[in-house]
């Protein structure tokens, strides 16, 4: 029996949402963070291992980047970025994916900025909005550890977020999230980055053994930008550390690596392995829109495409079919 497997778009659906309220003092003292601390114990507790790491069926995920609260304005205010994300919580909502991941750079102020509390509070604020049934998966990135981070910032992050590594299972995939800013400046963590190391070895040895149908890894900074030996530069990771972790995750069969933090779209592959760089979902730096990208998952691979804001499809619907040969 051959399987046949299709994913259907249906295009478009604009949306448009006025300029949203901006927390007042109550509101950011009362922001939930219940469902941000899902990430702890170095897994994340709305998917049950057990349950899920058997395939079942195609489904697909959002993956978003660099919400940045306080970008646009240099931390003056972030009336653009909560607009921006009132937009992407709709689109969520409405699309209903597996779950939605948002790739670093959570805030613009990093952890010892005065305004950094309150940024926190406004993520929560307007995320608290993701129907409560679509898990939220967050991810650090070097405005929210630090370009330097140390144990003390992490565990600022950790307050706000949860683990920043840690790993998951949907659906017979291996989902793994890495701290990438101790990957790309040890100085201040240097056993922060050594306990990863030891532990992301076990993850993806435990992977291969549960016969994961794919592993997925996702982290602030992308491994490279377009080739996996490029010279490095502020936005990939340098090639001391990144070359002998390309071949830890060749080994292990990685499927692709989902990362932010370029503000724009990026694409590469190390064997067989895709480098996936999403744009923002707030400030761009490039030509790309602000956006966020779709991933289908099937069992022979994954597909995926970036959309803008303004033209995310009104809904998506994975098709099986199947006939005998």
């Amino acid at each position: 029996m051959r399987i046949h497997q299709k994913l259907l778009i249906l295009l478009p659906l604009v949306i448009t949402t006025p300029m949203a309220n901006l927390c007042s003092a109550q509101e950011l003292a009362g922001a939930s963070t219940g469902r941000f601390q899902q990430a702890a114990d170095r897994t994340f507790k709305a998917f049950d291992r057990e349950e899920e790491q058997t395939w079942q069926r195609p489904f697909f995920f959002m993956q978003m980047a660099d919400t940045q609260y306080g970008f646009f304005s240099g931390n003056k205010g972030f009336e653009q970025e909560v607009d921006l994300v009132h937009r992407a919580v709709e689109h969520i909502n409405r699309l209903r994916p597996r779950f939605v991941i948002v790739c670093g750079d959570l805030t613009n102020a990093t952890p010892e900025h005065p305004r950094y509390r309150e940024q926190v509070a406004q993520y929560h604020r307007d995320f608290s909005q993701v129907d409560a049934e679509i898990p939220l998966v967050c991810v650090c990135g070097n405005h929210d550890v630090g370009n330097r981070p140390t144990a003390q910032s992490i565990a600022r992050y950790k307050e706000n977020f949860g683990d920043d590594y840690f790993s998951f299972w949907v659906g017979g995939v291996c989902n793994i999230v890495l701290n990438s800013s101790v990957l790309k400046d040890l100085e201040g963590a240097p056993e922060v980055l050594a306990a990863q190391q030891t532990w992301l070895q076990q993850q993806l040895q435990e992977a291969n053994a549960a016969k994961a149908k794919h592993i997925l890894m996702f982290q602030h900074h992308p491994l490279f930008l377009a080739e996996e030996d490029e010279p490095d530069q502020y936005f990939n990771i340098p090639l001391q550390r990144r070359t002998p972790l390309l071949a830890q995750l060749k080994q292990a069969d990685v499927r692709a690596v989902f990362a932010g933090h370029y503000h724009r779209n990026a694409y590469g592959t190390a064997g067989s392995m895709e480098m996936i760089t999403t744009g923002p979902v707030g400030r761009p730096l490039g030509k790309d829109p602000s956006g966020f990208r779709i991933v289908t998952v099937l069992e022979t691979g994954i597909e995926h495409r970036y959309w803008g804001m303004d033209d995310v499809p009104e809904k998506i619907e994975l098709e099986t079919t199947s006939d005998a040969r």
